[in-house]
Parts: C-alpha cells; sequence; structure tokens
C-alpha cells in the first residue's frame, strides 16, 4: 500500500521568510456609500440559484450582502497606478490591495471613508507564475458499479454513509464549493472526465496572483475532490462519498507561501460560495503561522471572531451553507491546538480519526480559545484513500492517477462535508445550521465531547432515521454481530460469523500495529485465528463485510 502523507493546515506551508517586506493591504471601509446596487434587486449580485435558496431558508438579503461601493474602490485605485486590487469582501467591508509603491498607502488611509489599513502580504510581482505542466496519458476508466466502493468503502461506512446512499441519496442536485490550492491535472485526466460529462464541475475561481489557471500549481485539491465526487474503476477503485454533487472549485490558498491575506482570499472565496448558491463549503486549510514573523499568531485570536476568514466563516453558515473547516494537524506538535478559521462559530470543525475510529495523533486539539467544543465532530483522515498523481516508486513517473492512502484532517473534512451533502439532500426541510447541529448530534460521543474527538463520529444514516418527515420505512442500522471467543485467549482465538458472510479480519495492538490480517476468509460460520505469537495484552480485531461496514472486537491474550 502506497502511503501519502499530507499534514496539510493551509494545504502548504513552507520556511521561506518574508525580508519583513509588505505591499499588500487590508483596508476596512467606513460604509457602503454610493453603492448602485439595491436590497431590492439582489438578482444584479447574486444567482437565481442563491436566491432561491436564501428563500426557501427565509435568510434575507441585506446590506450586509452589497457588493462594496465602486465610487471607493474608484478613489482608492486612483492613489496610485500600480496599486491592484486583488479582493473584495462585502460582508466584512473590506478589499485587499497590492500596492508596490508602498509610500502612497498613507494617501489611502487619509481618505475619508477608509478606517484603516493593515498589512497583510508581499508578492514581488503580479505576474503569471510558472509551473511544471503535468501530461497524463491515457488511462482507460470504466464507470463505477453504484453499490462497489471499492478502497471508498470504509471510510464511507464509518458514517454508516452506504446506508444512506442504498435510499438513493448520493449528492444529486447539490452544489459543493470547494477552497483548496489547486486541482492539479483534475480537468485532463480520464479518471474525472465523467464529471465534466455529467455536468458535475461547474467551474472555477482564482484568487491567488499569478495563479489563474486553478488545474496548475498543486494537486491537494485534486485529492480532496476525490473522497468526494471520485466514481469511476480504473487500475483500482475508489467511489466518493457524494458521488453525483456538483462542485465549484475555489484557489484561495497560495501553495508557495504562507500569508495573512490567504484570509482574505479565504473570506471571498466564502463570499463567491454564496453568490453561486453553493450547498455545501469544504476547506481543508487553516492558519497558524505565517512566512513572516511581523504576522504574530497567538492562540487567542482563536475565538472565532479575531480572523477575517473566521468570521466570514459564521456568516457563511448563517446564509444557509454548511461549511466544513479542517482542525489541522498539529495535534503532535507544540502549537497542539486547532487552526483558524475551525475556531469558527456555528461551522463543522473536522478532526481525524482512522476507519476503525481510533484518534489520529496528528488531529488538533480543541477547545477554541473561547472555550466552545472543538473539533465539533470527527472522520476519516488517516489512511485515507484518495487519488492523486505523484511518482510510482520514487524515481520512475506516472502521469495517471492513483489511490493513495493518506493522512491529515485535509482528508477527514471533504468526507464529512460529502456526508453533510447527503444527508441534506435527504432532509431539505431542514436549514444549514439545523443540518450541522443534528450532525452534532449523531456523534457517538455527544453526551460527552472532549478536545479530541469534539462530539465524535456522526452516524449520519441515524440522522436521517430520527429526522425524516416521509414516513415511509427504512431499513434498521445494522447491530453488532460477529463475536470472539474465547476471551480472553491464549493460542486461538475463534470469531463467530452468524450471517456466513465472507470477511476481512485485522487484528492490532493500542499502538495500531497490525499483528494479524487476512483478506480471504470466506462464508463459513467460525473463522479461526492462531494467536500464539501474540504478546499478552489487549487488542482490537476488526471484522469488515464485503459492503464495507467494520465492527470492532476488544480481545484480550493471556
Amino acid at each position: 500500500m502506497k502511503r501519502i502523507t499530507l499534514f496539510l493546515l493551509s494545504a502548504i506551508f513552507t520556511t521561506a521568510a518574508f525580508s519583513q517586506n509588505v505591499n499588500c493591504y487590508r483596508i476596512y471601509l467606513h460604509d457602503k456609500e454610493g453603492t448602485p446596487y439595491s436590497i431590492d434587486q439582489p438578482e444584479e449580485f447574486l444567482s437565481q440559484r442563491c436566491l432561491d435558496k436564501r428563500a426557501r431558508y427565509d435568510v434575507p438579503v441585506t446590506e450586509q450582502d452589497l457588493p462594496l461601493s465602486p465610487t471607493y474602490i474608484s478613489a482608492i485605485e486612483g492613489v496610485s497606478a500600480q496599486l491592484r486590487v486583488l479582493s473584495k469582501s462585502k460582508w466584512t467591508n473590506t478589499l485587499t490591495v497590492w500596492c508596490p509603491d508602498t509610500a502612497r498607502m498613507a494617501d489611502v488611509r487619509a481618505l475619508a471613508f477608509v478606517d484603516s489599513v493593515k498589512p497583510v502580504g508581499f508578492y514581488e510581482s503580479m505576474d503569471n507564475r510558472l509551473f511544471d505542466d503535468l501530461p497524463v496519458y491515457d488511462q482507460t476508466v470504466n464507470p463505477s458499479d453504484s453499490t462497489t466502493y471499492g478502497k471508498g468503502a470504509a471510510q464511507l461506512a464509518l458514517h454508516n454513509g452506504q446506508l444512506l446512499h442504498a435510499q438513493g441519496y448520493r449528492g444529486e442536485g447539490m452544489l459543493i464549493a470547494m477552497l483548496d490550492a489547486g486541482w492539479l491535472a483534475f480537468e485532463r485526466t480520464p479518471w474525472f472526465a465523467n464529471l465534466y460529462e455529467n455536468g458535475q464541475i461547474w467551474g472555477t475561481r482564482n484568487f491567488v496572483p499569478g495563479m489563474e489557471n486553478v488545474y496548475l500549481g498543486h494537486s491537494h485539491g485534486t485529492s480532496c475532490a476525490s473522497t468526494i465526487v471520485s466514481n469511476v474503476f480504473a487500475n483500482d477503485t475508489l467511489v466518493g462519498v457524494a458521488p453525483n454533487a456538483n462542485i465549484f472549485f475555489i484557489r484561495t490558498e497560495d501553495p508557495e507561501f504562507e500569508m495573512l491575506i490567504e484570509e482574505d482570499f479565504f473570506a471571498a472565496g466564502l463570499e463567491v460560495a454564496d453568490s453561486i448558491g453553493a450547498d455545501i463549503v469544504t476547506a481543508s486549510l487553516g492558519y497558524t503561522r505565517f512566512d513572516d514573523s511581523s504576522f504574530v499568531f497567538d492562540y487567542s485570536s482563536c475565538d472565532g471572531h479575531t480572523s477575517i476568514c473566521s468570521q466570514a466563516a459564521t456568516i457563511a453558515a448563517h446564509k444557509a451553507m454548511v461549511v466544513c473547516s479542517a482542525a489541522g494537524n498539529d495535534g503532535a506538535n507544540e502549537w497542539h491546538k486547532l487552526s483558524r478559521p475551525s475556531d469558527a462559530e456555528d461551522i463543522l470543525c473536522v478532526g481525524a480519526v482512522n476507519v476503525d475510529s481510533v484518534y489520529a495523533p496528528f488531529s488538533s486539539c480543541g477547545p477554541s480559545y473561547d472555550g466552545r467544543v472543538k473539533p465539533d465532530v470527527v472522520s476519516c483522515g488517516y489512511d485515507t484513500y484518495v487519488v492523486a498523481p505523484g511518482t510510482y516508486d520514487g524515481e520512475n513517473p506516472f502521469h495517471y492517477m492513483v489511490i493513495y492512502a493518506g493522512n491529515g484532517t485535509s482528508f477527514a473534512t471533504p468526507i464529512m462535508a460529502g456526508m453533510a451533502t447527503c444527508l441534506w439532500q435527504a432532509l431539505p426541510q431542514l436549514n444549514s445550521l439545523e443540518i450541522m447541529q443534528i450532525i452534532r448530534e449523531s456523534g457517538h460521543q455527544y453526551n460527552a465531547p472532549d478536545t479530541l474527538l469534539g462530539y465524535g463520529i456522526p452516524n449520519i444514516y441515524q440522522a436521517w432515521l430520527d429526522h425524516r418527515t416521509d414516513g415511509i420505512a427504512a431499513p434498521l442500522l445494522p447491530t453488532v454481530t460477529f463475536t470472539a471467543f474465547p476471551n480472553p485467549c491464549s493460542s486461538q482465538l475463534t470469531i463467530r460469523n452468524p450471517g456466513h458472510e465472507s470477511v476481512n479480519i485485522c487484528a492490532f495492538d493500542l499502538r495500531g500495529r497490525v499483528v494479524f490480517a487476512d483478506n480471504n476468509f470466506n462464508d463459513n460460520n467460525l473463522q479461526s485465528i492462531n494467536t500464539t505469537s501474540w504478546p499478552a495484552g489487549t487488542y482490537l480485531v476488526r471484522v469488515q463485510r464485503q459492503w464495507g461496514r467494520a465492527e470492532i472486537i476488544k480481545v484480550v491474550k493471556e
């Protein structure tokens, strides 16, 4: 098994430093005086899909939604011929600019409608950056059978998602906005061609200077997207958790630098997601440190209110969007805590476990600085199967997609977002805040949350059963059926398989080390394992059905 380790809080963290130069600034405007837009004509700045969704969930269009005053923007641009607007945020009434003629920023600060100016980054130029392209060779792919998930089975079954799929909810008609660093080769590989043929890729948007083509620059988004919408058979199979959903790619993350301005891009990206009518936002990005040491980061800022990206995430959640944000991968590092914007209120901060429900030690810990439960929930982020380009053996390059086992809350987050997509499709009568709350309530430790798993692993199928209103009978959740004896054991352990199912069995110690694995057990009633070589201690035995759902049995070896 090939494993790709992507400990990506913010897709990329580089140790290259600024030279304390700053030529990018966030400008806080006093008001929106002079805007030609009106809340009485929202169709001029919001899509019909957005307006329909707002009406369906009784979310009014307010002055907060009005675009920034073009009069103010023109005045700012007139300060210097070199000044360039990089992003705008109507929700926070700010814009970010690049102004290499930094002395002219004093003139910007002096404008009557400017409240304040904050340095946020540095770019040498706005020129288009050159990246090595990735040739994509022909790859034979075929649509996957609707009930065959391949290596995606266990990470879907962690939330009983396959049972919701069986009821016909696989993301149809839903729109997911993904914020990330790049989707390398996504549009050119046969692996994802069916998504374009089916009209599931709704578009792209870039905010990072010099990186207009979102399909160049980085493959992190490619892997994250694959956990949701991959739906083909090639050299192997990986079917995502919401394979029929629509998706829109928004690059807000600079893969070469770590700058405060990326939080501005993030806020702007959320507003794009709102304007196109996205139902779900998934962002495997987060911020705890920056290349320029003058941008001081302190845990007290992880209060849900300090960061502009956290402010925007909370606002997005109140504008009929389910927002999923990665907790981060600092659980075993000195920082240890979560990142921004996963500290935002009313969103789903997602931590990581493996398919056996064991906490991934790299997953960042809560609570938020102001004491709220974080992470909200967890999903599969350790040994998570994803699709990615790369090198097969470290020497010979290949130019087609393969399935890797990767690590990171980066992967747990889109899986959770895909599950939320299917759940909201199944429960359209609930609004975004209600969907996120019932996901929390379906967590296996909702009544006793902690700082590692939050409310725990959501049972998405049970959440649907508890809140459905159609009155149609649905199959009950499978109960635990496998047992092990004798327990404690000495030289032999027997698994009782009353359903005579073909199963895979794996046993591992409490440090996660595999002591036994066999994928070829047949459909006998009793399956025997020789445990003579196992050291005395406690073990977890995973018995996994062919269709994906696994059961864990705790066993003691004498």
